[in-house]
């Protein structure tokens, strides 16, 4: 990326340092061993995990865009969405989701427990405090978003009702993965998984689905931000890198949702569609959140875009 072609950097913060997030998962995994755990048909509020507990994610929660995401993905106008996958004769092209920077895992849980996704999903975290967090959460069902029963939307703005027969998949469990999206020397397409053998520095990932040439979906909330802070005295700095990353992620024609608080919009579409060619990402939709006006400029307190990678 050219140097005047991204958007001003952002402040450093204590957001942006792994230390800062080690800590607070640390905390709440000590909250969790030292409450009793409930019994199987008992919920113990004292024990639960939400998002409104987490230090960044509740920044998203008090704009409802977990919920609006949910609703975004699961739309009939969405590609992937389950009311067009689930179908007669589609049970083996489930769409595959990674969550990056999963934290507590509660984004996945939501979208298989509520949005009806049934593929494999894995969530990956630079912190193993994370992952063991996410782990015990989908364990013991800790998170409210474990628990919360189906709700069909009713969605008078959509077309029809579409073709086929709808068919009942038995989610699998979702997979949660200590992995370091910008430390990492990862294979990350079936090409480079093919040299013989790969170099020695390189990491092939289990997880990774070489053979379909990546994930269907890719999500992203708040962890653009939180890199965004990190103090990196580099002369390029570590958010330039990750654009490039996450489209490779995943296979051509998927599609990157991104969720942040500190970039608007435009910036963001400015950090992710960056570059030419016909293996780029480009914008395919948006979430609609409430605007408001202030000093004569209107604005958004979070905002969420998705691209698609072209191939």
């Amino acid at each position: 990326m050219a140097e005047d072609a991204h958007p001003t950097y952002l402040t450093p913060s204590e957001l942006g340092s792994k230390d800062y997030w080690e800590t607070y998962y640390a905390r709440t995994l000590a909250h969790i061993s030292n409450t009793n755990e409930p019994k199987e048909d008992e919920q113990n509020s004292d024990s639960d995990v939400n998002d409104e507990d987490d230090p960044g994610t509740s920044w998203f929660s008090e704009h409802n865009a977990p919920e609006k995401v949910l609703r975004f993905l699961t739309r009939r106008s969405f590609p992937l969405a389950p009311k067009n996958t689930l179908r007669r004769g589609n049970e083996d092209k489930q769409p595959t989701i990674l969550d990056l920077g999963t934290g507590n895992g509660s984004m996945l849980a939501l979208l298989q427990k509520r949005g009806g996704f049934v593929g494999k999903m894995v969530g990956v975290d630079y912190s193993p405090l994370s992952v063991e967090l996410a782990r015990e959460l989908q364990r013991s069902r800790g998170h409210s978003a474990y628990r919360t029963d189906s709700e069909d939307e009713d969605e008078s703005d959509e077309e029809g009702e579409g073709e086929g027969e709808e068919v009942q998949i038995a989610p699998s469990p979702i997979q949660f993965e200590e992995w370091d999206v910008l430390g990492s020397k990862a294979v990350l397409s079936p090409e480079g998984l093919a040299v013989q053998p790969p170099s020695e520095d390189s990491e092939v990932l289990s997880w990774f689905p070489y053979s379909a040439g990546g994930f269907d979906i890719v999500l992203d909330k708040g962890t653009f931000d939180a890199i965004s802070l990190a103090d990196d005295a580099k002369e390029t700095r570590v958010c330039e890198r990750y654009p490039d990353i996450t489209r490779r992620l995943l296979r051509r024609g998927g599609f990157l949702v991104v969720t942040s608080c500190n970039w608007t919009e435009d910036e963001l579409v400015s950090w992710f569609t960056a570059g030419a060619g016909e293996d780029r990402l480009v914008v395919w939709g948006r979430v609609e959140y409430p605007r408001f006006r202030f000093g004569g400029q209107e604005g958004q307190g979070v905002c969420t875009v998705c691209f698609q990678r072209l191939g």
